[in-house]
């Protein structure tokens, strides 16, 4: 089942109670996690896995062959593009991605709604894969990982009195998302390699938005601890550097205060949990 790197169980956990629970997971190349929320909206368990990128570590968690009351899976494919609703055609969801990547036959082309920030993320991701997917969890709700991310940070922005940018980190990939007043400024993924390259997509979101690094305020959730090269490094570039806190919502973890779980590290796992 690979390696192991978050754990945490619950004592009120019951596998006889699993069929009233929801669960949420969250499907990456090589690492990939899942949340179970009971049916009073209290986490029971949460499991981050490293796995090789061809194995199907599903079928080797036992708790993940039990039937749920709603099951919600996502992925975070690179593969994407963001079409404004006035303009989005459904038929045309192919060829919005065609012409930015490649595309096989077998890839399959979704697009999640985002109303609350007026547009459609359209994606790609293996067919084979989803195939699977939809054999070991019927009934299962399929995302990209930014549609509960970028439905939350909408939300939050509509809280902050100005605009907001909002660095996502998992592994060596960046997200960086820009928006101001309910709209979506700026949005795109990048493979990183050192902290540099960190840094300097993050201030090219500013650039783009001809946004100044000391006046609007930077968010960072996923996987980012303060002990990391890349948030000493963004710390003396950014004025108003802060991790994301989960929505007050969310299904909190009645052992925070023993296990000391970073909030702002599952933030995309919380949110997916919240999506519909």
């Amino acid at each position: 089942m690979g390696v192991i790197r978050y754990d945490i169980t619950e004592d009120s956990f019951a596998e006889n109670k699993l069929p009233l629970c929801e669960l949420s997971i969250l499907a990456g190349v090589d690492s990939s996690s899942y949340l179970i929320v009971d049916d009073e909206n209290q986490m029971n368990a949460l499991r981050a896995i490293v796995h090789d990128k061809e194995e199907q570590w599903w079928r080797n968690d036992d708790r993940l062959k039990h039937s749920y009351r709603k099951i919600r899976l996502a992925w975070l494919s690179e593969r994407f593009t963001i079409i404004p609703a006035r303009l989005y055609e459904g038929n045309k969801r192919r060829e919005y991605l065609s012409s930015l990547t490649q595309l096989k036959d077998s890839d399959a082309v979704l697009a999640d709604a985002i109303p609350e920030l007026d547009i459609f993320l359209v994606y790609a991701l293996d067919g084979n894969k989803l195939s699977d997917w939809r054999r070991a969890f019927i009934g299962c709700r399929f995302y990209h990982l930014l549609t509960p991310v970028l439905h939350q940070l909408a939300l939050h922005n509509r809280q902050q009195l100005g605009p907001m940018v909002y660095a996502y980190f998992r592994d060596d990939l960046l997200v960086v998302i820009a928006i101001e007043s309910g709209q979506l400024r700026f949005c795109n993924a990048f493979t990183c390699k050192a902290a540099n390259d960190f840094l300097y997509f993050t201030l090219l979101a500013y650039q783009q938005c001809k946004w100044s690094p000391s006046t609007v305020s930077l968010e960072l959730l996923g996987e980012l601890t303060e002990n990391a090269a890349i948030y000493k490094l963004f710390y003396r570039y950014f004025k108003k550097i802060k991790f994301s806190k989960l929505p007050s919502e969310a299904a909190m973890n009645r052992k925070r205060n023993t296990e000391q779980l970073d909030e702002h590290v599952f933030y995309d796992l919380f949110s997916l949990q919240l999506y519909h």
